[in-house]
């Protein structure tokens, strides 16, 4: 029932008094605004549903709050307001108490009042605080309401018409998942924005796809190179397959093809979706200078993003002109309403509701599984994008698996997509075929295709630790600028440590802070500082103005995420297509003389001792199946680059010549890899509606679901460290959140992931100290912090483990 007039009927506790009248007529304005801004969306969705999406929208709006009108709702509301006003701050207390959820009620005066309004809608209005879900099905049992479990039952008939039996019933899902995501993401996207308005807060613009081609010739024309040329004759394919070397200028290439697919009515933004965040975020600084707008949701970007705001100022002289800049709103702004806006910013990239997102081909993946609220979101703007896959895995089965499944759901809604790599093999094309999604051939840029960029030579040592190749890393000490890939954290920790010793103890030509280890196992802030530390050491303006210098120690995350070079690289040995991505970093930038070398490359074998028969064996992490007891098993792809990798002259074909040979066919999948492949086919099929009991909880967790991981590595957990503290004496830290933005910021500033094996012995032999956090009416969550002995910020994270050895990024 409802209060009677003339109570106002409010929309929410807040002091400021705002009706449910005036909210619901805020929200519909808001709604038109979004579906006027997008009017490629409304379009295809009635191209592809014969809907109104518009109009759909509009009445969702008019009634996903209307149950608030009851007086189990309203009237702790208004207990809560008189509160907020008396006490000058809002309270919400008794409606969380009350435990009545306003949008189920919303269903019932919806069919009171004879609206037989589409279920698309009903979704939408019972999505819209994500308790459509099994996790939250208590909730609409109610004995003083029988109507929800009613609808309850009415939703679960609808999520039940497809069998994961049926081959079909993944496109059909992914259809009808779009029909009802459609109504469902938007009408949370008005009502968060006016929300947010409400509450005084300032929103960022939905802006539109605007690219500006950056290179022009004298007379001011566009000036085309390479690839840039060749994007013409593939942009009309529906999937394409680029293959062209680092360097190429893939970049202005993909952006010029996005641009295409725009203006031909095809997509209104660019989704980018790269290996890793760390290069996500590489790409996100090369391509904003010549875009409207560009979202990078990963939490390495957020963190950029608002570092300025505690920390004292530097120029960009100060900082190294090669640095990433970060505009910040400065003004008559506080640094709260700064961070607000900056999160809002950073909700809409991870939403896929910026003009161009570059983003991990995981965070796409797992959108699709409809494990979590948003997910839904992220898929319907998905539908909307031209997708550019830049660089893949090509060792990892779990990875192009998880691909091929995402290019089936694409090719359902019609989504054009680029792949794009340097090393592509041919044997790839009938991968990906699996998806329906059929590449005519591989489009090639052969411009020096032939020239001899570097010479490769094989280190005949096995290595074992640092000093066995310790006549290689002699270079570096004489202060000759060197880049070193390898493979796991652990072995480029102990590098960093050899390093750092021979500096103490020999006369050598290099300073302790020309040495840059830089991995994965470190907080937001020491990798942003890592990053700008290499880009001034070893930068194109360092290389430019003849002042290159130092030693970077990489591990994956250096493959392509940061713009660096040096003329000598050594790399622990990889799979074909990884080396040939490693040595992109090698002799790329011009002396100052306008000359370029030729790369000196080193391969190095990793080995370590098997624990079982005390034999010296070949280190195959992170290039293979881990299973817990037993460890790292080698694939096929190391093997045979092992056997194929020989010395002499290297040149971008030979490079694409190996990786035919290394990856001949496609490998018969491994009983995991088809099982996680089916369980993301699955959960596409049953979570298209309803979203499951086990959800996934976290908004950064990109990883896994119960039943399906992104990638074939173990699970990881998050510890905390770099506090202001020392040794165990964690009980005068003050950076313990106490609210919703201050436990974002505490997992930004001092989050590490760490695998769940190691893990596992830090709480066993109390390397951690274990505290509890507690925010309003969650439950209470534990957290491990990192005493200072196990983190610092040269070298980041590390336990004494014995399985260490084996970490992988």
């Amino acid at each position: 029932m409802s209060l009677p007039e003339p109570l106002p009927v409010l929309a929410k506790p807040s002091r400021r008094g705002i009706t449910l009248a005036a909210h619901t007529r805020r929200v519909r304005n808001e709604a038109a605004r979004v579906a006027s801004a997008r009017p490629f969306v409304c379009q295809k969705y009635q191209q592809r549903t014969g809907e109104d999406l518009a109009a759909l929208l509009d009445q969702s709006a008019l009634w996903h709050d209307q149950g608030k009108r009851h007086v189990r709702w309203q009237k702790p509301c208004q207990e809560d307001y008189r509160e907020s006003v008396r006490t000058n701050k809002d309270c919400g207390s008794r409606i969380r108490r009350a435990g009545f959820r306003h949008e189920l009620a919303s269903l019932k005066f919806m069919r009171e009042a004879n609206r037989d309004l589409p279920l698309m809608v009903r979704a939408a209005v019972a999505a819209h605080h994500s308790k459509l879900s099994h996790r939250h099905q208590k909730r609409w049992i109610d004995k003083d309401e029988p109507t929800f479990e009613v609808f309850w039952s009415e939703f679960l008939r609808a999520a039940s018409q497809f069998r994961i039996g049926v081959k079909t019933d993944f496109e059909r899902a992914i259809n009808e998942r779009y029909k009802f995501a459609g109504v469902r993401a938007l009408l949370q996207l008005a009502d968060r924005r006016v929300s947010a308005a409400e509450e005084g807060e300032i929103l960022p613009p939905l802006e539109t796809f605007r690219y500006e081609f950056p290179h022009k010739d004298a007379a001011g024309n566009p000036s085309y190179r390479g690839v840039q040329k060749d994007v013409r004759k593939f942009w009309d394919e529906p999937f394409a397959v680029l293959r062209a070397p680092t360097g190429a200028g893939k970049t202005d290439a993909a952006l010029l093809w996005a641009q295409h697919q725009v203006e031909q009515g095809r997509a209104d933004r660019l989704v980018i979706a790269m290996p890793t965040r760390f290069t996500a975020n590489a790409l996100a600084i090369t391509a904003a200078k010549n875009l409207s707008a560009t979202g990078l949701y990963h939490s390495s970007a957020l963190y950029t993003r608002t570092k300025d705001l505690y920390a004292p100022r530097q120029t960009h002289e100060e900082i190294g002109a090669d640095a990433p800049l970060f505009e910040c709103i400065h003004g008559d702004f506080t640094i709260g309403e700064i961070e607000r806006f900056i999160d809002k910013e950073q909700e809409l990239a991870r939403k896929l509701e910026t003009p161009v997102t570059v983003t991990t081909i995981d965070h796409l993946c797992i959108a699709l599984t409809g494990t979590r609220e948003d997910h839904h979101a992220i898929f319907f703007n998905l539908a909307h994008s031209c997708l550019v896959i830049d660089e893949a895995d090509f060792y990892d089965d779990f990875t192009q698996q998880n691909i091929v499944m995402l290019l089936r759901a694409l090719r359902a809604l019609d989504v054009p997509v680029l792949l794009m790599s340097a090393t592509v093999p041919e044997s790839a094309l009938e991968v990906y075929a699996e998806s329906g999604l059929k590449a005519a051939k591989i489009h090639e840029d052969k411009a020096n295709y032939e020239d001899t960029r570097l010479t490769l030579t094989r280190f005949s040592r096995l290595v074992l630790q640092p000093e066995d190749f310790s006549r290689l890393l002699r270079r570096a000490l004489n202060g000759e600028p060197t880049i070193i890939y390898i493979n796991t954290v652990r072995r480029a920790q102990e590098l960093y440590h050899w390093f750092i010793k021979q500096i103490k103890e020999d006369d050598v030509a290099i300073e302790r802070d020309e040495i840059v280890l830089y991995h994965s196992r470190f907080t937001e802030p020491h990798k942003v500082n890592k990053e700008v530390k290499l880009l001034r050491l070893l930068g194109r303006e360092a290389w430019k103005n003849g002042e290159a210098r130092g030693v970077a120690i990489l591990t994956q995350i250096g493959e392509i995420s940061v713009n660096i070079s040096a003329n000598l690289m050594i790399s622990e040995l990889c799979p074909v297509d990884r080396l040939a991505q490693r040595t992109g970093r090698l002799a790329r930038f011009e002396h100052t003389d306008g000359t370029k070398s030729k790369g000196e490359l080193f391969v190095v074998e990793p080995h370590r001792i098997n624990k079982k028969t005390g034999l010296l064996e070949l280190s195959p992490a992170p290039y293979g199946h881990y299973t817990n007891g037993t460890g790292w098993e080698m694939n096929e792809a190391l093997k045979r680059s092992r056997e194929l990798i020989v010395e002499g002259d290297y040149s971008a074909k030979r490079f694409v010549d190996l990786t035919n040979e290394v990856y001949p066919v496609p490998e018969k999948l491994a009983s995991h890899v088809f099982d996680n492949r089916e369980a993301l086919r699955k959960c596409a099929i049953l979570n298209w509606l309803i979203l499951p009991q086990e959800e996934v909880r976290a908004e950064n967790d990109d990883e896994h679901t119960k039943d399906w991981r992104s990638r074939d590595i173990p699970y990881q957990n998050t510890v905390y460290a770099n506090f202001r503290t020392s040794g165990f004496d964690f009980d005068e830290v003050d950076e313990l959140p106490t609210t919703y933005r201050g436990r974002r910021r505490f997992e930004l500033r001092h989050g590490v992931k760490c695998h769940a094996y190691e893990f596992a012995y830090a709480v066993k032999n109390d390397l951690l100290v274990k505290k509890t956090i507690e925010i309003r009416e969650r439950d209470p969550e534990t957290v491990y912090l990192v005493p200072e002995k196990y983190y610092a910020e040269e070298s980041g994270l590390l336990f004494t483990n014995d399985e260490s050895e084996d970490f992988d990024d």
